[in-house]
């Protein structure tokens, strides 16, 4: 049953006096019914309207969001979600992410779908998806190559030995990073393709084990999903994993909280050292468009 409110009730829980009430039902601003000379007020539209005119920060819906949990999109990671889940633990604050790819993860920035993105994408990639003042903070850079199973796929050397060979490239998703760095390659090297294409897959590791259950015979990885599953590994690229950071929410404490707790725990990863990983340029920030100023490194 919808419960109503009488004048007297709808002042007291949008704390307004009763003639500001009349005042708002005579200009057929609040929902009101007169029943036998009395107004009533149907409880759910009256907590529609003060919705409909809740006034957000500039920076939108998610912004108003950035007080309870952080909004992480972008590139996929192991280590990085492992530094994620170390914080959640340590800190108990929310920290949804979506493993979309690192340009899904830029698009979903610039909409106002997330606070943070990952991405392991050039800078002018970066740019051509964001519209607002940015950062981009290195985490670590890391190495990329051909993972497979030597017993079944032998004489892999590049990716010019794999192109003119019938076997099932373990494909990423097209707006992923290491999609992006495998064309770029393959244009690099004139090369053209003529493998059958397997997946797409959303991780490294789903992409490593997938090649593992025999489902694909070569793809591009990370060098730690290959030792994580004992595959094989030819190095072919080291790159930059970064945290993209708005402008807007740099100075906010679940932010810079957040980006301490990343680069202190990235030194003590540096000191123990992970395999095709390295640490040199963590914490280096880079503004983007013009107007950012560059804050301190946290």
């Amino acid at each position: 049953m919808p419960e109503y409110l009488s004048t007297r009730e709808v002042a007291r829980y949008l704390k307004l006096n009763q003639k500001k009430v009349y005042a708002l039902v005579a200009g057929g601003k609040l929902p009101a019914a007169r029943v036998s000379g009395k107004w009533l007020f149907p409880k759910h539209l009256v907590d529609q309207w003060v919705t409909e005119h809740t006034v957000y920060p500039t920076t939108g819906l998610i912004g108003a969001l950035l007080d309870q949990m952080l909004v992480l999109q972008g590139s996929d990671d192991w280590l990085f979600l492992r530094l994620v889940d170390r914080y959640q633990s340590r800190t108990r604050g929310a920290v949804p992410i979506a493993v979309v790819g690192s340009m899904a993860g830029l698009t979903a920035l610039d909409g106002g779908q997330a606070h943070l993105a990952t991405c392991h994408v050039e800078p002018d990639a970066v740019r051509s998806r964001l519209h607002s003042a940015s950062y981009l903070v290195s985490l670590f850079t890391r190495e990329q190559g051909l993972l497979f199973d030597r017993s079944r796929t032998r004489r892999l050397t590049g990716l010019r030995s794999v192109v003119g060979r019938q076997l099932r490239f373990a494909e990423r998703q097209p707006e992923s990073g290491t999609y992006r760095l495998v064309r770029r390659l393959l244009g690099e090297q004139g090369l053209k393709p003529r493998w059958r294409s397997a997946g797409p897959f959303t991780s490294h590791l789903e992409l490593a084990l997938a090649i593992r259950a025999g489902k694909a015979d070569v793809g591009m990885g990370a060098r730690v999903a290959a030792e994580m599953t004992g595959l094989d590994f030819v190095p072919l690229h080291m790159e930059s994993f970064d945290l993209v950071v708005p402008a807007a929410f740099a100075a906010h404490r679940r932010v810079a909280g957040f980006l301490d707790f990343t680069l202190d725990d990235l030194h003590k990863e540096a000191a123990h050292g992970v395999p095709g990983y390295s640490f040199e340029k963590a914490g280096r920030m880079q503004p983007l468009l013009l107007g950012a100023t560059t804050p301190s490194t946290p």
